[in-house]
This record gives structure tokens, C-alpha cells and sequence, in this order.
């Protein structure tokens, strides 16, 4: 088996608990993707002051994790390898996505959760073609284009790299009515995830060069842009600078806006630098790989996301107390540790069944 890398696996699960992270403040307490963005009810106390802040500030941090999955997928992927590898990867991939859809949209009709449809039955077996999940149905052809994207940029030299990548952060990049990813591109498209797919290819190919403490100073500079980011939208909102009138409300920011840049620069601190990682978190990190993806099938499956964050975890019950920091970081660790643990029993179950069909004499 060939040696994983760790210090790669680490930042795949971090990046996992930032989707996590950003589902239980966009889905669980701002309601982004319901008819009508939910007024939060921050009071005007420390503790609900505290909130909006590491709130906002979180919310924003963490919405580079989708762009830094395409990056992994483009660092490992850049080498041209067969289509039959990328449709045998896809097709595997897929096969999983249905496994939880089909048997959480069963297990909730059993239950009486949800009723049966006709309908809702086939979206379960379409996953990607109903766009059950944006970016499992981006990853997958992402995967199956690799084959072709890594043969194109195999042929560049490191000038003509330098030059695509230029004009595809040109033609990706939106903020506000700035830049032209709103009219080539978009937050959550397929140009972007290739375009972030050859900027990891180009840092496997051509390695930066490294200066001491360079990978700190990457960090900060993605630490800083959403910390200002974040002063921006509490004290313009406070003092009534920007949305006058309205109530407080956490800001979100498109992939392929500010967070482009800062994806890139986290990315580029985890492959340039070799980190001290104590053991435990090396083969802990390298163990729950293989079982990250299911995370984000199981807690953001449609019909598990408003019972999860409304139900479950009602994280706006908190949303004036100071217990809600330590409660909000112990619900996304609980998540992805059980989600976790789901998929790695349906992997030990699937390689059972394997081992026990029979051989052909």
C-alpha cells in the first residue's frame, strides 16, 4: 500500500470540520438556504455581542474548505493517469452518495419522518442529476475530467502555467460588482473547482520555495483577511455604516470571492512546510481518510439537515449565552466523529460481504 500523507490527511479533516462548522452557522442559526435568510436575535449583551463576532468570524474562516478539497483533488490528480481510473473512482464515489440517500430518505419514511414518494424516491437514485449534493456532483466530474485537464496542463512548460492560472483567477474572482467571476464563473461552479484543481497541480509540479516561518506568515494573512472581514461587518452594522436598518445579521461570502485567495494561501502552508504532527494525530488523521467524504453525505443530506440543526442541536436556543462557543465546538466534533464512524461500519460491513462470496474454482 502506498504511503499516504499525513500532513495532506490533517488538512482534509480540517477542512471537513470547517464545512461542519459552517453548516451549523449558515444552515443551523442564519438559515441561508430557506426561502427567507432567519433574523438572528442577537441581544444587545456581552455575550450576544461575543457571539455575533466569533459567529461571523467562523463562518467566514471556514468557507474555504470546498475550494481546498479541489485543491487536494488537483495536488494528487495532476499526474495524467487512464479514464478508467477516474470512472472507476467516480463510479465508486457515486455508489456511496446513493447508499445515503437512498437510506436516509428510507430509514426517515420507516420512522414517519418523511413520506413516501414516487418522485423523491428517483431524486435518492439521481443524486447528481437532482443536485442532491452541489459538491459531491462537482467532485465527481472533477474526477472524471482529471484524466484530460492533467494531460493539458502535463504539456505546459511553468510559464504557460503561470500565464493559465493568471486568467483563470481573473475570470473567477467576484466581490460585490468587482472582478468577473460573476459573469464567467461562480461561487459554487464548475470552472471554479477546476480552476482551484490546476492551482494544486502547479504546487505538486513546481514547489515554492521556502523561507523560514513563510508558512506562518501564509496563515496570518488568511487569519487577518477574515478577522478585518469580520470588524468590518460588526462595527458597520453597529454603528450602522453598511445595511442601515436592519437587524444584525452574519455575512457569508461566495468561494470564489476573497475566500479564493485565502484557500490558496492555507493550501500553500500545508504543502510547503513540513510540520512536527505528534503521532497520535498523524495516524489519526490518516486512518479517518478514507471515510471524510461520508461526513458531508450524512449530517448535509437534505432531509437530515433540518432535523440535525432545527431539531437536534437548535443551536439558536444558545444564541445569547456564553455557553454557546463551547456547546457549537462540541456539536461539530460529536458530528463528525458519529458520521465518521457510520461510514467506517458501512465500509467494514461492504468488505465483509466481499470476503465471504465465493471464489470461482
Amino acid at each position: 500500500m502506498k504511503a499516504r500523507n499525513a500532513q495532506i490527511d490533517l488538512l482534509r479533516l480540517v477542512a471537513m470540520l470547517m464545512i461542519i462548522c459552517g453548516h451549523l452557522i449558515y444552515h443551523g442559526i442564519q438559515h441561508v438556504a430557506g426561502p427567507q435568510t432567519t433574523p438572528v436575535p442577537f441581544a444587545d449583551s456581552t455575550a450576544g455581542q461575543f457571539n455575533f463576532v466569533w459567529l461571523q468570524f467562523l463562518g467566514l474562516a471556514c468557507g474555504i474548505a470546498t475550494n481546498i478539497y479541489f485543491m487536494i483533488t488537483g495536488y494528487f490528480l495532476v499526474k495524467p493517469r487512464p479514464l478508467s481510473y477516474a470512472v472507476s473512482k467516480s463510479f465508486k464515489q457515486w455508489k456511496t452518495i446513493v447508499f445515503y440517500t437512498l437510506s436516509i430518505y428510507a430509514l426517515l419514511c420507516v420512522a414517519g419522518i418523511q413520506h413516501f414518494s414516487p418522485s423523491q424516491t428517483f431524486e435518492q437514485l439521481t443524486p447528481i442529476h437532482s443536485r442532491q449534493y452541489w459538491f459531491m456532483s462537482t467532485y465527481i466530474v472533477v474526477v472524471l475530467l482529471s484524466p484530460f485537464v492533467s494531460k493539458a496542463l502535463d504539456v505546459l512548460s511553468k510559464k504557460e502555467y503561470h500565464g493559465l492560472l493568471a486568467v483563470l483567477l481573473l475570470l473567477n474572482f467576484a466581490e460585490g460588482s468587482i472582478g468577473y467571476g460573476g459573469i464567467f464563473s461562480g461561487s459554487m461552479s464548475l470552472m471554479l473547482a477546476i480552476s482551484m484543481f490546476c492551482v494544486g497541480g502547479y504546487l505538486r509540479r513546481y514547489p515554492l520555495p521556502r523561507f523560514r516561518n513563510d508558512h506562518i506568515a501564509y496563515l496570518s494573512l488568511y487569519l487577518l483577511t477574515f478577522l478585518l472581514l469580520t470588524l468590518y461587518s460588526y462595527f458597520g452594522q453597529t454603528y450602522h455604516l453598511i445595511d442601515y436598518g436592519t437587524p444584525m445579521h452574519l455575512k457569508g461570502l461566495a468561494n470564489n470571492s476573497l475566500p479564493l485567495f485565502a484557500s490558496i494561501s492555507v493550501f500553500i502552508a500545508f504543502v510547503s512546510h513540513q510540520y512536527s504532527i505528534p503521532a497520535s494525530v498523524s495516524r489519526f488523521s490518516v486512518a479517518a481518510s478514507p471515510y471524510i467524504l461520508a461526513v458531508y453525505l450524512i449530517h448535509d443530506n437534505k432531509y437530515i439537515r433540518p432535523l440535525l440543526w432545527d431539531t437536534i442541536v437548535q443551536p439558536l436556543n444558545h444564541i445569547n449565552s456564553y455557553w454557546l462557543l463551547p456547546y457549537s465546538l462540541a456539536v461539530v466534533v460529536g458530528i463528525f466523529v458519529l458520521c465518521l464512524a457510520v461510514e467506517w461500519g458501512r465500509q467494514k460491513v461492504v468488505q465483509l460481504r466481499l470476503n465471504d462470496k465465493p471464489t470461482k474454482a
